[in-house]
């Protein structure tokens, strides 16, 4: 596989990491209800009046305290980045609304004014300032960015964007500077034992630099992560991906894996590369569907 040509195939698992590599050195603020969903909105307050300097006012900002108290708490958190009077932004702001009241899932929303200045570290640490809005992120505890959204979307996607147990697991692996053999088998392969025993001795050369996830191709909960990275669950063997510690996919096997090739790929640093929306950067324009 030619390194940086497979980037389609991980855009939904890695294009988030290296914002969430940037990300979460944060103080930790408020006492959050643990019992409750709870929603902050970080605009529309009255101004206050200080003399204080305008950094100390700003840093860090409360929906920074918010998002990390929350996080501390093993919630997941939708950070959501607005511009007041923005229609799609009021939209977007709608279809939260409506899926916080509705779920179950443990999550806390925060929303986030771009434009008001007590925001300013949060914007910065996330380097959002450029990126479009509506942008809608969603992290797992620990900090994690493992969906976005950077226009209008509904409910029904907000409640899907919730990570699988191996991929929540790989973005974790990720955040703690670690590369990920990834292998997808099912237990009726022929190859799957050499496969686990190519990835295990691979981790262990790593000497704690990579860690080896298996996801099984018939599980009916990683089914979403399957179809995010494009594997054919009907495969006759085994395929294994390598993704670096910047979350860059850097090998792809199927029979042809060796245990050198995949310590090889774990410790190879990708030079260009798919970039999160919020980096300011972007990947080569993606060819338009056919009608």
């Amino acid at each position: 596989m030619q390194p940086g040509t497979k980037c389609e195939l991980t855009r939904g698992l890695a294009w988030g990491l290296g914002v969430a590599m940037t990300i979460l050195t944060l103080s930790c603020g408020n006492q959050v209800d643990d019992k409750l969903k709870v929603q902050e909105s970080t605009s529309q307050e009255p101004q206050r009046q200080s003399s204080m300097p305008v950094q100390a006012q700003i840093e860090p900002s409360e929906a920074s305290q918010r998002m990390s108290q929350a996080l501390s708490n093993g919630k997941y958190v939708y950070l959501f980045f607005y511009e007041p009077g923005n229609p799609d932004c009021q939209t977007m702001e709608k279809n939260l609304d409506s899926f916080a009241g509705k779920t179950k899932k443990d999550v806390y929303i925060i929303k986030v004014d771009r434009k008001d200045p007590r925001n300013t570290d949060m914007v910065t640490r996330l380097r959002t300032q450029t990126a479009p809005i509506p942008l809608t992120l969603l992290f797992q505890p620990g900090g994690a960015i493992v969906s976005a959204f950077t226009k209008v979307v509904p409910e029904e996607a907000l409640s899907q964007a919730f990570p699988s147990p191996k991929k929540a697991q790989t973005v974790d692996y990720i955040q703690q500077g670690k590369a990920v053999i990834l292998s997808f088998t099912t237990k009726k392969m022929s190859l799957r034992g050499q496969v686990q025993s190519y990835c295990s001795q691979a981790k262990d050369r790593l000497e704690g630099k990579a860690e080896y996830v298996e996801v099984d191709l018939t599980d009916p909960e990683e089914a979403g992560f399957i179809k995010e990275l494009k594997i054919d669950p009907n495969l006759a063997e085994p395929v294994t991906f390598v993704i670096n510690p910047q979350g860059q996919l850097t090998g792809k096997y199927g029979t042809d894996v060796q245990v050198a090739n995949l310590v090889e790929a774990a410790t190879r640093v990708v030079k260009s590369g798919c970039c999160p929306p919020s980096s300011g950067k972007s990947c080569p324009p993606a060819k338009p569907e056919k009608k």
